[in-house]
């Protein structure tokens, strides 16, 4: 029988805050209440909904109560995890906020194209200074929640409310066009998810693929940002760095053999863009992965 987590409130203000650094998979298990988690450093395998889905800094979602999830966790991940009851919060806030649970766990489309869009298990990709503003917020509920000084329910629902507002504008603009998918727009991503899985090592100018398909370099942008939750650089770029941290196991594999086997060949670019996307340096992710061993 898959277990229920226990709700990690010590308060009476319906929330709870938690922050996880760690190396340790997290069982298969659900809750009676909501939450929401930010990965802010690190990376893991987040299994919800039927789907794995590896997950990178800036990604956010939220799991209603009831369903299951896990964790598969191989190399170091640093996260914010929210708990919070809603039927326990006030009438009015049920009113002027309630809908934006409802739409934050509801996936902009039933029928995601591909297993590396986000839209699998609606998860929203905030930008960093979004990711930034959040975990900062989240850092105050933090503190309310250890000082519990005057008023700190308040100022926990408060910062709540606005964490929400920010993910709800950024799922609004991942998502900005209608998800309705014609069957030609579908095949364009879709043939645009295979060749950049096949031509993962090459130099992709997404312009002149899109000019070589005939399609405006606009449209083409707009579309598959809409469609994947990410717009194509920074989909390439997800994919690449995902790629890394497999290849990160393999002990025999240098730095610049990773970068090149995800078609970076300057290895410096690559372990910046590698920090950017990750948290860690290429090194100090390899070190912080095995320092168990």
């Amino acid at each position: 029988m898959i277990p229920y987590f226990p709700f990690k409130g010590m308060d009476k203000s319906a929330i709870a805050l938690e922050v996880f650094h760690t190396l340790e998979s997290v069982p298969i298990h659900r809750h009676h209440f909501q939450e929401f988690v930010l990965i802010t450093k690190g990376s893991c395998v987040h299994e919800f909904k039927g789907i794995s889905m590896p997950l990178i800094p800036g990604d956010v979602f939220l799991v209603p109560p009831h369903q299951e999830h896990t964790y598969t966790i191989e190399t170091p991940v640093s996260m914010y995890n929210c708990q919070f009851y809603p039927e326990k919060m006030t009438d009015e806030w049920l009113n002027q906020f309630g809908h934006l649970i409802s739409d934050l766990a509801e996936p902009a489309s039933t029928n995601p194209i591909s297993p590396a869009d986000l839209n699998r298990q609606n998860i929203i990709h905030l930008s960093l200074p979004e990711a930034e503003r959040v975990q900062k917020m989240m850092e105050i509920i933090l503190q309310e929640q250890t000082e519990q000084e005057y008023a700190y329910k308040q100022v926990k629902q408060d910062y709540l409310n606005l964490i929400l507002i920010i993910i709800s504008r950024a799922r609004l603009r991942q998502y900005a066009i209608a998800p309705d998918r014609d069957i030609t727009r579908n095949a364009i991503i879709v043939n645009a998810q295979k060749f950049i899985e096949d031509h993962l090592t090459d130099p992709i100018d997404f312009s002149n693929y899109a000019r070589e398909h005939n399609i405006s370099p606009g449209y083409f942008r707009s579309i598959f940002k809409s469609t994947t939750g990410l717009p194509p650089v920074e989909y390439l770029n997800r994919l690449r760095m995902v790629r890394a941290v497999e290849y990160m196991k393999d002990h025999t594999m240098s730095i610049s053999d990773i970068a090149a086997a995800v078609g970076i060949l300057d290895a410096n670019y690559f372990s910046r863009l590698f920090r950017k996307i990750i948290g860690y340096s290429p090194r100090e992710f390899r070190k912080q992965a095995y320092k168990t061993d």
